[in-house]
């Protein structure tokens, strides 16, 4: 039942975010009672948290942030293969997909659990993200990496963020050869965006 309660909710929060995915909905969808949720999550935010988790762990298992590299392949690579990984989530219709369209209908609600959101972000996204720019950046002081980190996850989520312009830009059902240009473009500007936050990378660049 606790599986089956995470996977409706996963259904209800995608498709309406937190503040407006209502508990009753998430049972009827998993066919349990309202008593469920407090016995197996204890509350609405912290079935919340374990959505989240699971929504990831799918996205993750359809698009790795790894790429599919090893820790010995160049840190440019590494870190492209993460921000590809992110923008490609996005465009995905099933499962995959889910955890962006949760946090882009989620994030900027009134009334949305921020702590649980941050926390559950540091941990899934924030964490793993963080050696790859000291590695590509180099020695640089917090703040750097910080707005490192606020550009990277960013850039690679704002499309999540405006579903309908992406529609009027690319259709409905736009061709795969398409989306896959984009993705590429988007995987460029990230880079170049979290470069300029190094002196010495520009000044590498520039040579």
């Amino acid at each position: 039942m606790k599986d089956k309660l995470i996977n409706s909710a996963i259904r209800v929060f995608s498709k309406h975010g937190y503040r407006d995915g209502k508990v009753a909905e998430i049972v009827r969808g998993a066919k349990a009672n309202i008593a469920s949720v407090n016995y197996y999550f204890g509350s609405k935010e912290k079935l919340f948290s374990q959505v989240l988790r699971k929504a990831f762990a799918v996205a993750e298992q359809a698009h790795p942030v790894s790429g599919n590299l090893t820790l010995e392949s160049p840190v440019e690579q590494r870190l492209s293969a993460f921000a590809r990984a992110i923008v490609r989530r996005t465009f995905d219709k099933g499962s995959a997909g889910d955890y962006n369209r949760i946090m882009s209908k989620t994030v900027h609600s009134s009334g949305s659990p921020i702590d649980t959101i941050c926390d559950e972000v540091t941990t899934l996204q924030v964490i793993p993200l963080r050696p790859l720019l000291v590695g590509y950046l180099g020695e640089a002081d917090e703040q750097t990496y910080a707005v490192a980190t606020l550009n990277f996850l960013s850039l690679a989520t704002v499309i999540s963020k405006h579903p309908f312009v992406v529609d009027m830009i690319f259709g409905e059902s736009p061709a795969q050869q398409t989306i896959d240009s984009f993705i590429e473009q988007q995987v460029t500007a990230i880079l170049a965006a979290t470069k300029a936050l190094s002196p010495k990378l520009q000044l590498t660049s520039s040579n």
